[in-house]
């Protein structure tokens, strides 16, 4: 059977994870850990977007407003020039496009030094599942017990429930086949994927109550209130103290993680980072990343 990469729309409930928007963070105190080093300014690359609304050319590093022009918030471009680039929209007097952006950075300008064309994101693979195939496969009566409780309402209350738990961790949702279009996914494709931080026996017996399609149980290190925690605190705990310049912020419930971007983020940064949380609890992203 194939396993693909999550999807959400066709079953009719949210992905519990935490809140994936851009969230504002002022980033003040203890100057930028991607400030000049004693052998001079770094050079930084970014596959980003820029934008200038008539007040001067910005680098965008958080969320982009997709109104008419667009709105961002970001960082002033020094040298930067039109004519130098293709593939610009102009409107109401802004310009904006997504480029790949090279220059230094010392803390409150970005000063160009080349430009060309966006570069393709790395793709990131499927999220998919993280059990391995029961034998005869996820259609098998070892993985889909009771077809008769495997509609999305089944799907809705295993999930309320497991959420209830002191030691829940997320849950999101893969399929045994990916569906193509419009087409309704039938009970026995969807698989269910919980995270606990234990008991875990204790755990597939109660989601088996109110769930009979396919399931895996997984035990990870964090709750989903811990990683809230981290989110929630981040600036005030340990952002602000290292001066990293927020952007962002989101739970990845999959990989048990929380997501911080930032403008920079040194080797110095994510040694204190995980250091205060533990390896692998904040994955700091960062919208420029050194040359070299």
């Amino acid at each position: 059977m194939k396993r693909s990469r999550l999807q959400l729309p066709i079953v009719a409930f949210a992905l519990i994870a935490l809140a994936a928007c851009a969230e504002r963070s002022a980033g003040s105190g203890g100057g930028d850990p991607g400030g000049p080093s004693p052998d001079g300014p770094v050079t930084y690359e970014t596959n980003g977007f820029v934008l200038d609304d008539g007040s001067g050319p910005v680098l965008c590093v958080g969320g982009i407003m997709e109104s008419f022009p667009p709105q961002c918030e970001g960082i002033p471009l020094a040298g930067w020039d039109w004519d130098a680039v293709d593939g610009e929209e102009t409107a109401q007097g802004a310009s904006w496009g997504p480029f790949t952006v090279t220059g230094t950075y010392e803390g409150t300008t970005f000063a160009v030094v080349g430009a060309g064309s966006p570069q393709p994101y790395p793709d990131q693979g499927p999220i998919g599942t993280p059990c391995p195939e029961p034998d005869g496969g996820w259609a098998s009566p070892d993985a889909s017990p009771d077809l008769s409780m495997a509609t999305d309402d089944d799907m809705l209350a295993a999930m309320h429930a497991a959420e209830e738990e002191s030691d829940f961790s997320g849950s999101w949702i893969d399929y045994v086949e990916e569906p193509v279009g419009e087409e309704i996914v039938e009970p026995g494709r969807i698989i269910a994927n919980v995270a606990f931080t234990g008991d875990l026996d204790r755990h597939v017996a109660q989601i088996r109550e109110t769930w009979g399609g396919p399931l895996c149980v997984v035990e990870f290190e964090r709750t989903y209130h811990d990683l809230r925690r981290i989110q929630d605190g981040f600036a005030a705990d340990i952002g602000d103290e290292l001066g990293l310049q927020m952007t962002w912020s989101s739970g990845d419930v999959t990989r048990n993680r929380v997501e911080i971007g930032v403008v920079v983020a040194t080797e110095e940064a994510r040694r204190a980072v995980d250091q205060r949380y533990g390896d692998g609890a904040v994955l700091l992203v960062p919208a420029l990343t050194p040359v070299g």
